[in-house]
């Protein structure tokens, strides 16, 4: 009991000094040995307290602000930067005009134009024109009858070559039903030739020759000289004995000569 009142006093004098009493937490002692706690100051507080919840939550707003503000001011400045150099390359690219492309028709070949003179040819018998024709270079029996104005209704041609070619001066007598012929006579020749407008090798002369397709001055002269040095052509055949003349220039000749 003695010691416990002992224990008792102690306490109040430490007390009345000012000091906490003994068994007070040890925390009290070091700050200051007030029982008031200490102020934490402007914007302090304890760790998990409101003050700095609040402070966490501005920087967090702070930061996520800050993110989202560059991302817009990036993507913003992209765009000014994709716009301004396609305005640029709009401005500095130089139209150039294109010239329209234009075909040339290329002139169309006019026909030639035969220089040689018209031939003139006599057409008589029955055709519905009788008389003397005009016809060009390189026509045929055909074309002077054509020029004649044709056969007439009752004519007879036989077997007239109406596709042998005129000579200037010569004369093609067309024949009736009553009295069937065709004749073609040349000027200069020994007579008229055959029926079918063939020319005869043995009374032609070179320049009547030379009217056949194939030959030429060269050759026209071959065949006279064959036909003196052999008394005349006995067949058309032996044409081919003659120098100059071919196979395929006999299948041309062998319808228009006879002997």
């Amino acid at each position: 009991m003695q010691d416990s009142d002992e224990l008792a006093r102690a306490r109040l004098a430490f007390i009345s000094a000012g000091r906490p009493p003994l068994g007070a937490p040890r925390r009290a002692v070091e700050q200051g040995g007030s029982d008031t706690p200490p102020d934490p100051g402007p914007g302090r507080g304890a760790p998990g307290g409101p003050a700095a919840r609040v402070r966490g939550a501005v920087e967090t707003l702070g930061r996520f602000i800050t993110v989202k503000h560059a991302l817009v001011v990036g993507a913003l400045m992209l765009v000014a930067v994709a716009f301004t150099v396609f305005a640029l390359g709009q401005s500095s690219a130089t139209v150039v005009p294109v010239d329209p492309v234009v075909r040339s028709v290329p002139p169309t070949p006019s026909a030639p134009v035969s220089s040689a003179p018209p031939l003139r040819v006599h057409v008589a018998g029955a055709v519905v024109r009788p008389g003397v024709v005009s016809v060009p270079a390189g026509s045929i029996v055909q074309d002077a009858i054509v020029a004649a104005g044709g056969l007439a209704a009752d004519a007879g041609p036989a077997e007239l070559n109406l596709a042998a070619p005129v000579t200037d001066g010569m004369q093609i007598l067309i024949g009736s039903a009553d009295d069937p012929r065709g004749e073609v006579s040349t000027p200069g020749g020994s007579g008229p030739a055959d029926a079918g407008g063939r020319i005869n090798l043995n009374t032609a002369s070179p320049e009547q020759l030379e009217e056949l397709p194939g030959i030429g001055p060269v050759t026209a002269a071959a065949i006279v000289a064959w036909r003196d040095e052999h008394g005349g052509f006995t067949a058309v055949e032996e044409l081919q004995e003659v120098s100059g003349i071919g196979p395929k220039t006999f299948e041309k000749l062998a319808s228009l000569v006879t002997t």
